[in-house]
């Protein structure tokens, strides 16, 4: 038994419609030794494939993950840049305002300070992460889970963007907590109605049946 030419190129002679009347028409070349053509592929039952995700939903996806980001790195951030007044007012609500060894401790404490909140906001934010990412799935507890804590989200930004207004925080500029507070409430609106939207529900109701 003869083994297959290993160099042998594997692909036959192609004729273009037209060459069969060409005046050098040559046969089709025949196959290598050993070579069988592909199997062609089964066909793809539409069952096995997902439903296509909106963009409603991708969207909606995406903001609440914004928000978590705002709220996570962004908020901190503000109060990390009034650090200085942070200090003088740790400082002027101590009794050793001249004391070296306190107004060190004041700084440590005001430097300190915008990383704890950060580290108690990303705790707090898991929830919204995994949900979000869910969402993109389609999973319909997902989207229960976004729209019990869109309350509480409403709450606290509510109570931030009054702090600003109010001055309580004079170490961060109520323009920029005013503007934080209105992207804030922009990027949850929206990714609470996208979520409802029709195609959404269309898509929900796909993955879900």
């Amino acid at each position: 038994m003869s083994e297959p030419d290993p160099f042998a190129s594997p692909y036959h002679r192609v004729d273009l419609p037209g060459q069969a009347n060409a005046p050098h028409h040559h046969p089709p070349a025949p196959l290598p030794p050993g070579y069988h053509p592909p199997v062609p592929m089964p066909p793809v039952d539409p069952r096995d494939v997902g439903p296509r995700r909106p963009v409603t939903t991708t969207v909606a996806s995406w903001c609440w993950i914004a928000a978590a980001v705002l709220v996570v790195i962004v908020l901190p951030g503000l109060v990390y840049t009034g650090v200085d007044g942070l200090t003088a007012e740790i400082l002027r609500d101590s009794a050793d305002a001249d004391d070296p060894a306190a107004r060190t401790a004041a700084e440590l404490g005001a430097r300190i300070t915008p990383a704890l909140f950060a580290l108690a906001f990303a705790v707090l934010s898991v929830p919204y992460l995994i949900a979000a990412v869910k969402l993109r799935s389609g999973r319909g507890w997902a989207r229960i889970v976004l729209t019990v804590l869109a309350m509480p989200s409403a709450a606290f930004g509510i109570v931030m963007l009054l702090v600003f207004v109010s001055g309580s925080m004079p170490y961060v500029h109520w323009g920029l907590g005013v503007a934080w507070s209105c992207v804030f409430f922009g990027i949850c609106a929206q990714g609470l109605v996208a979520m409802y939207l029709p195609a959404s529900n269309a898509y929900t109701r796909s993955v879900t049946r």
